[in-house]
């Protein structure tokens, strides 16, 4: 057996990740490749939207919720194949059809976890508009993405997935939005 490392460029190709070339150092990026091979099958749309709550303005993904951005995360698989892709994403192409890896879907609703494509809700956008659009908003802070509250919108959208787990209810969606936890102490 060999000491050495098993080398690495036989190639993966049922990953979507494909590696750059070699910057000064010797490492290469990687980029994410986005796989619109794995089209949803009709069980698929349907686990989509279980996992949605409607209310009377955003429908909100009440699924898996990814670190630290706070957005829903759908996963599925058909023929040894997985493909996982951002919930609101997967909403806009079920409107629009696959869309290319340089469109990014914008929240005009400034809600990480709505899924309702219309243009008050969900548009398909630019990485810089939508930047552009957070930051007139006062949404994003840096490198941390806040609630206004002292939370991350991670907290903020574990939260309201809790607070809908049983179905829309309007109180219990108001407090998930303005609580700011259990981490924000009291003044007196």
């Amino acid at each position: 057996m060999s000491d050495s490392e098993p080398s690495l460029d036989i190639g993966f190709p049922e990953l979507d990740v494909e590696y750059g070339a070699a910057d000064s150092s010797g490492r290469s990026d990687r980029v994410r490749v986005v796989d619109n091979s794995l089209m949803p099958s009709a069980a698929n749309i349907a686990a989509f939207w279980a996992k949605v709550v409607k209310s009377p303005t955003c429908w909100y993904w009440v699924g898996a919720i990814s670190a630290p951005d706070g957005y829903g995360r759908l996963n599925f698989q058909r023929e040894n194949r997985q493909r996982t892709v951002l919930a609101h994403r997967f909403a806009v192409e079920l409107v629009h059809g696959p869309l290319e890896p340089n469109v990014v879907c914008e929240h005009k609703c400034n809600e990480p976890l709505c899924v309702r494509v219309g243009p008050d809700h969900l548009v398909k956008s630019t990485h810089s508009e939508n930047v552009r659009y957070a930051i007139a908003l006062g949404r994003l802070s840096g490198h941390a993405l806040f609630d206004g509250q002292g939370r991350s919108r991670y907290e903020r959208s574990l939260a309201i997935r809790e607070a809908l787990r049983h179905g829309y209810d309007a109180d219990a969606l108001l407090h998930a939005k303005i609580n700011p936890g259990d981490s924000q102490g009291t003044l007196f």
